[in-house]
């Protein structure tokens, strides 16, 4: 059924002709590409799982793109989603015309495996960085792959050319080991209570409370919490595991976070009206004074679930509080003190010793 031709040096033209189905051409660097090819499309048409390969040259990778963000990413229902996820994908239509232009039939992961090693070198926008971070590099990828697994099935793509197999990601290392002292944190949060933004302070103990994000806390509305009751219900938390569903989170209130709750002033139907900006650099200032830089807003969850553990909360127990659906990512999180590990040991070597 195949026919196998050497056009020019290079170019390796494959037809396959089979009564009943839609003659398929296609043209390749190597004769083995062309011959791997042949014997993969006559596989799926002898098993009856064949699906037209000439639909996807009709479509560019840049136009695959524009309806990705017209038909996905606009009707993400977090709008913090809807905004990341058009940023990235019109900086590649911007930056990256060249690949954009290529059919999406025509992609191959060495396309990817370029851009991938090109993006790891590439200076970095944000102040204090130096080059892109590969975790950035990696979102990017793996968004680039939901994108062609999108209209993968109806343009008869059978491997997506970003599949991890083929493109390997770039190997991250964002976990956090940062731990402060209680005199530490005591400073800490002394400088936010002093600080010009009169809800800072409020805004990071209630976060070492409850270990919530910050975007979870400036959502949170006077309708989110019922006081008597000890509850609160954080809207649209992070959830990794469908981005596309939107998952409120309802948990328990401390004594301590009950009182921070109820000095605060109900002047406006947002528990802290203050924009995401102010709160963060409210926040650097703070932590300056108090002689702990290298500290992030995003640590105190860190900080709070951590000491629970060390408190003796079973792992059920902390994810009730914080909303994380598997153990893997709360591992992440947990960053117990050498002291306490040391404690511990000195405990198991005791009873073991009175045995």
């Amino acid at each position: 059924m195949a026919t196998i031709r050497q056009k020019a040096p290079g170019q390796w033209h494959v037809q396959i002709r089979k009564r009943g189905f839609p003659t398929q051409t296609q043209t390749f660097r190597t004769k083995r590409d062309a011959q791997n090819w042949a014997n993969e499309i006559e596989t799926e048409i002898y098993r009856g799982r064949f699906r037209d390969q000439r639909v996807g040259r009709a479509l560019t990778f840049g136009a695959l793109i524009n309806i990705y963000l017209d038909e996905v990413t606009d009707h993400r229902p977090s709008e913090a989603s809807k905004v990341s996820e058009r940023l990235r994908l019109e900086r590649f239509l911007r930056e990256e015309r060249k690949l954009c232009a290529y059919d999406v039939r025509h992609l191959q992961p060495e396309h990817f495996d370029e851009y991938k090693k090109q993006r790891l070198n590439a200076p970095s926008p944000r102040k204090g960085r130096k080059k892109i971070s590969a975790s950035t590099v990696k979102r990017e990828l793996t968004l680039l792959k939901r994108v062609i697994d999108y209209k993968k099935r109806e343009l008869g793509i059978q491997i997506n050319p970003v599949n991890t197999t083929d493109v390997a990601r770039p190997a991250v290392n964002d976990e956090r080991d940062v731990r402060l002292e209680r005199a530490q944190i005591r400073r800490l949060l002394e400088e936010c209570y002093a600080a010009r933004n009169k809800f800072l302070g409020p805004f990071v103990e209630l976060a070492l409370e409850t270990g919530s994000r910050r975007s979870n806390l400036l959502r949170l509305k006077w309708d989110d919490l019922d006081l008597a009751k000890r509850k609160i219900t954080l809207r649209a938390i992070k959830n990794s595991r469908s981005p596309e569903e939107i998952k409120d989170h309802v948990t328990g209130l401390s004594p301590r976070a009950i009182e921070i709750l109820e000095s605060l002033p109900k002047t406006d139907a947002f528990v802290f009206p203050v924009s995401s900006d102010s709160i963060r650099k409210a926040f650097e200032r703070a932590r300056e004074r108090a002689g702990v830089p290298h500290f992030w807003l995003h640590d105190t969850r860190h900080e709070r679930i951590s000491n629970l553990i060390e408190e003796g909360w079973s792992i059920v127990q902390v994810m009730a509080l914080t909303g994380h659906r598997d153990v893997k990512s709360l591992k992440r999180y947990a960053n117990l003190q050498p002291n306490f590990i040391a404690d511990e040991l000195e405990k198991l070597h005791s009873r073991r010793a009175s045995e």
